[in-house]
């Protein structure tokens, strides 16, 4: 997630509105055809595979989903019972919905209190219906019982429910002519430390812990509407999309009622970029292509065979997904496509940090967002020249460092211990970046060819805190500990 600066000098402007008047090629009659890489097929062996069919119906404002999981027990432990998160179930209560928060109710909700949540109709385990239950207070987690489940077995989960999707401009919701559906697919928890992980769905921050699982998706919309997606989708029939994304950590929709899209091609990369207008679908593809190509050149190839850009109503800045970022729509305006740009490159840099590489963003957000943000930063240094990275630089991590936070909070504080967007932004993001610059002193080749080797090291996989220092060491053959405390964990 990122969220966009209130202001920018003028040397950075002038940089990027000029490289905006710059002329693009479009792809156009492109037939859409998609097809996987090599290093997603070998990924995506072995792996949970979800089959789910959605049906959206506009007039009473709901999503109805049946899923079947193929669920592989990769714990490495005997299971005796799972857990499935229902991430939407937060949007039931006003106090647990993480759009209350008093700093963005009055933009989320638009029209006072609107309630979504998920309605279950059926759990089955191996054909047979299982008792269920929520774990937590939020009811975002849903326990139960299976017989013993040894590692390395399978079993099949088919899930049946009914989402409501609140009338609200947030990453989950509904508004005028766009539906947000991030996080309203059903997902398998995150297993660790002997026990399914059931984090509350936090006001601030992403709380989303998953692992890689493939996706084939049928997506049912009326007439007139259509769907962007993290999968590839195609038409198959009237009002019927199908499309499958391997090894992804989860599957995030857009639907759109009367939307216009822009794609082009990089490489074997399809770019797609959905939004109201058709000049504001362009601008978006844009800086999503140079994005995808500056970072594919310094972390390593984009891994997915499709990335879509869905303009969307929501107070931020963007929210990521596997193979997928939404863009607030505020950001599309003419005078702020300076403001859009560094916005799709911070998302886009999610792709890498996130979706290919996964780490705990409830504990440690700083190993997304902070990574994120320098990544964005090093955009502009090869798009724009040093000039333009030395004041961006100032702004988004020199001046945080001097900023005053409330509290005791350091960049390596748990999204829980956050109550506002300005300090999370600051401390997170801008202290959170200085240590990647900061490792950019003394590390072989610098803190890129770091990131470069991370990336290869651990494609698809979860990397705690814990593990990135043990590898931060040993790339360096140094002792990193103290300076990650000193960053992370140290009160200014």
């Amino acid at each position: 997630m990122v969220f966009p600066r209130r202001f920018w000098i003028p040397a950075l402007l002038s940089a990027l509105l000029l490289a905006g008047a710059a002329v693009f090629l479009l792809t156009r009659g492109d037939d859409g055809t998609v097809k996987p890489g090599d290093a997603l097929l070998t990924a995506s062996q072995g792996l949970t595979e979800y089959r789910a069919t959605l049906r959206m119906d506009p007039e009473a404002g709901t999503l109805a989903i049946s899923e079947t999981v193929d669920y592989v027990n990769a714990t490495g432990e005997s299971l005796n019972d799972l857990s499935l998160r229902l991430w939407i179930n937060a949007f039931k209560k006003e106090e647990t919905s993480p759009a209350s928060l008093e700093e963005i109710y009055d933009a989320c909700y638009f029209a006072g209190f609107s309630p979504g949540g998920m309605t279950v109709y059926d759990v089955l385990w191996n054909g047979e219906r299982v008792d269920f239950a929520f774990s937590n207070e939020d009811e975002t987690a849903l326990r139960f019982a299976i017989p013993t489940l040894l590692p390395g077995e399978r079993g099949t989960l088919l899930f049946r429910g009914v989402a409501q999707i609140p009338q609200c401009a947030y990453r989950t919701g509904r508004t005028e002519g766009i539906w947000q559906l991030g996080n309203v697919i059903p997902l398998m928890a995150h297993w660790e430390n002997g026990e399914w992980r059931q984090d509350a769905y936090a006001p601030i921050g992403d709380p989303f812990v998953s692992d890689c699982a493939n996706f084939d998706l049928s997506v049912y919309v009326p007439e007139g509407w259509t769907p962007a997606c993290s999968a590839p989708l195609k038409k198959k029939a009237d009002g019927l999309w199908q499309g499958t994304i391997l090894a992804a950590r989860d599957a995030a929709l857009c639907l759109y009622e009367n939307g216009k899209t822009a794609k082009a091609r990089l490489g074997d990369t399809l770019i797609l970029s959905y939004a109201a207008g058709e000049e504001e679908a362009r601008a978006a593809l844009k800086y999503g292509k140079k994005a995808l190509e500056t970072f594919s050149s310094l972390y390593g190839p984009y891994p997915y065979p499709v990335y879509t850009l869905c303009q969307t109503d929501f107070p931020f800045g963007g929210m990521e997904y596997p193979a997928l970022s939404m863009i607030g729509k505020s950001l599309y305006a003419g005078d702020k496509r300076e403001t859009l740009e560094l916005t799709v490159a911070h998302e886009t840099a999610h792709q890498w940090f996130y979706a290919l590489v996964g780490s705990d963003q409830a504990l440690s957000p700083w190993q997304d967002e902070a990574l994120c943000e320098y990544a964005m930063l090093r955009y502009v240094q090869k798009r724009y020249g040093q000039s333009s990275f030395d004041t961006l630089k100032y702004y988004r991590a020199d001046a945080p460092m001097a900023e005053g936070v409330s509290g005791s909070l350091t960049p390596g504080s748990p999204i829980s211990y956050f109550s506002n967007f300005t300090d999370y932004r600051t401390v997170v993001y801008g202290r959170g970046a200085a240590l990647l610059l900061a490792l950019d002193e003394f590390l072989p080749g610098g803190t890129d060819a770091f990131l470069k080797a991370y990336v290869q090291a651990f494609s698809f996989g979860y990397v705690t805190r814990a593990r990135f220092e043990a590898f931060l060491n040993r790339y360096s053959g140094l002792d990193a500990g103290p300076l990650l405390l000193d960053y992370l964990d140290t009160v200014m």
